[in-house]
């Protein structure tokens, strides 16, 4: 009987960050499903310790070599070869458990503790057990050619206008009630209601102090942003090539491109090993596969919106790209989302930003077929001279016939309330204006987190740091900060570890000033750090100590700050005594009894030029450490 050792793959998830963890897993288990797959070729059982995604991305997760020993793999002249004699009853063993903890990882709340016996057993002196995770059944009520058949209208020849009913046609997949219960249940609401309601809190903070420009938002926007958030970082991947399964080369090249079941399949060939990319339209496939390009996003990011509730519309560009349009009731117009970008509210960012020629831009939605055009240009005579494709009035005629089709089982006082909203949109349409800055460089604009980092911010909370009882005992006083958490935790130093004494979310909570500082979450680089705001040439946060009131004075000072800078950037430090003197020798504040830090971010040609504290998404270490030992 094949043995696995559970408590090394779980010690190998628990040594590593989240996305180390699943780059590395990821990696060994397409080694391991080769070799199963296809046991007697030679060539999947051997990989090159210098080959650039084995050391990249498999053996940079730290105590992967060990699992792989441990799997069986022995190492010679520069490889790691598994013999023959390993059974692949160990390897499936192996395979099915990496397999669990990597969804265990990415869907922690969808998981719920085995009742087998093995599971049972304590595995780590933490007594961490064994869970059995269930992947969330994804299924639809009909099959998908079934959910989007409906009678033909446009007689037309014209290419673009039977697109428009194959379209408008397609996006009735989304209403498939089994469908919207399988998305409802892969998108964690709860962690995005809990990060939008700590958004809204800062804005409300700002609110108070005056410096909030603008209607405070409604909650349901600020979900939507971070549902947007969390389908680019978390949710979906993008290809451009499929890698190849022997090698690991990513950049693999197309060879074909064909039609299988009425799917297009770009075919790709490597060490002589094809593999086929299916370009789905279905949802349904798309919520198993969850990757692709801009159009598996568009799709797939609409049919989630319209799975929480929201109003959503899958746009369609002829400069060949799609995306989506959500509803906002607080609004009360129509809000450009791109997924792919993570961008919200920024229409014009494909014409100027871009550099892309808008001619026929539409929106569909299973009420409704809408030429939104207008909205993505501020050159409404350049975009008519460039619409040749047919004739404006056979449009008109087809986006109407359309809209009746969709509208047509629809009660009257709904139908009333669609036209009044059409009729304000056409007005809104018609309305021109300059692209922002963020439209210009092609980022989004107009989020709620881009609002909170724009302005001239000043933000007092006057927070101060006092000795408790058990400080003044111990004659020590720590505090740390997790910008990847963003909490700040006072401790004690003990010959047996930490004793974390406090616990603090958001950043701003234990500062005592700032001024055009923000933390800033880069999805794509999974980094986060805390930046000047946008548009702004300086930015501080203070810190503020006061140990005399309990007559404590500082014998001893050690601090960590750490901060990046780039293009002649700088990070200032700079340290102020019981008398308000600035210095920027820490050790001046030795026989202090009182004194503020201050870190002062200036200079570069950008505002994330100058960073503080910046740290992968999911890292332990902390940034930002203080320690003091009173006399």
């Amino acid at each position: 009987m094949t043995t696995l050792n559970e408590s090394l793959v779980i010690a190998l998830e628990r040594s590593n960050g989240r996305d180390s963890f699943l780059t590395g897993a990821e990696t060994l288990l397409r080694l391991l499903d080769n070799i199963i797959r296809d046991p007697q070729n030679g060539k999947f059982r051997t990989v090159r310790l210098e080959n650039k995604t084995i050391k990249e991305k498999l053996l940079a997760c730290s105590g992967m070599k060990q699992l792989m020993l441990e799997i069986g793999y022995v190492e010679a002249n520069g490889t790691l070869s598994l013999p023959s004699n390993v059974v692949i009853a160990k390897l499936r063993k192996y395979r099915d458990f990496i397999a669990e903890r990597m969804e265990l990882c990415k869907n922690p709340g969808a998981v719920k503790p085995s009742t087998s016996k093995d599971a049972q057993q304590p595995l780590l002196e933490a007594k961490e057990r064994v869970i059995s995770v269930p992947r969330p059944t994804i299924r639809a009520g009909s099959a998908f050619q079934k959910r989007i058949a409906f009678p033909k209208i446009v007689c037309a020849r014209n290419a673009l206008l039977q697109q428009l009913e194959l379209l408008s046609d397609q996006v009735m997949q989304y209403e498939d009630e089994e469908l919207l219960e399988s998305g409802r249940n892969l998108v964690p609401l709860e962690t995005l209601k809990t990060r939008a309601k700590e958004k809204l809190r800062q804005v409300q903070k700002l609110v108070k102090a005056g410096t909030f420009d603008g209607e405070e938002p409604w909650l349901e926007d600020l979900i939507l942003e971070e549902l947007v958030g969390w389908f680019k970082a978390d949710f979906f991947r993008w290809v451009n090539a499929l890698p190849c399964t022997v090698c690991g080369n990513e950049e693999t090249q197309q060879v074909d491109s064909r039609v299988e079941d009425g799917v297009r399949v770009e075919v790709y060939k490597c060490c002589n090993e094809l593999r086929r990319f299916y370009r789905y339209n279905d949802v349904e496939k798309l919520l198993h596969t969850r990757c692709g390009r801009c159009g598996e996003w568009a799709n797939c990011f609409t049919f989630l919106c319209r799975a929480l509730g929201y109003e959503a519309r899958f746009v369609f560009s002829t400069g060949d790209h799609v995306w989506t349009e959500v509803y906002s009731a607080r609004q009360g117009r129509w809000i450009h989302v791109d997924p792919c970008e993570n961008a919200i509210d920024s229409p014009l960012m494909y014409e100027h930003g871009w550099k892309k020629e808008i001619s026929y831009v539409f929106a569909f939605s299973k009420e409704d077929v809408t030429d939104v055009t207008w909205r993505y240009s501020n050159d409404h005579q350049k975009v008519l001279k460039s619409r040749r494709t047919c004739s404006e009035s056979e449009l008109l005629d087809t986006i109407l016939k359309l809209r009746a089709k969709r509208r047509g089982k629809l009660s009257e006082p709904r139908k009333a309330y669609l036209r009044k909203r059409t009729l304000w949109e056409c007005l809104d349409l018609l309305a021109t204006r300059a692209p922002t800055q963020a439209e210009l460089e092609g980022r989004s604009s107009g989020s709620m987190d881009w609002r909170l980092q724009r302005g001239e911010q000043k933000l007092n909370t006057f927070y101060i740091f006092i000795p408790n009882e058990q400080e003044i005992r111990a004659k020590q006083f720590n505090v740390r900060y997790s910008c990847a958490k963003d909490t700040y935790e006072r401790f004690l130093k003990e010959s047996t570890g930490v004793q974390v004494l406090e616990s603090a979310k958001d950043w701003q909570s234990r500062q005592y000033t700032s001024e055009n500082v923000f933390r800033k979450e880069e999805h794509d680089w999974k980094m986060v750090y805390l930046a000047r705001t946008e548009g702004t040439e300086r930015g501080s946060v203070c810190w503020k100590f006061d140990f005399s009131i309990q007559g404590m004075r500082v014998r001893d000072i050690k601090l960590k700050l750490d901060s990046m800078v780039y293009e002649g950037a700088k990070v200032e430090l700079v340290y102020f005594t019981d008398e308000g003197k600035p210095t920027t020798n820490l050790q001046s504040l030795v026989g202090s009894g009182k004194f503020t830090i201050q870190a002062r971010l200036s200079g570069g040609k950008m505002w994330q030029h100058s960073q503080i504290f910046r740290q992968g998404k999911h890292a332990e270490d902390y940034p930002f450490e203080l320690n003091v030992q009173f006399m």
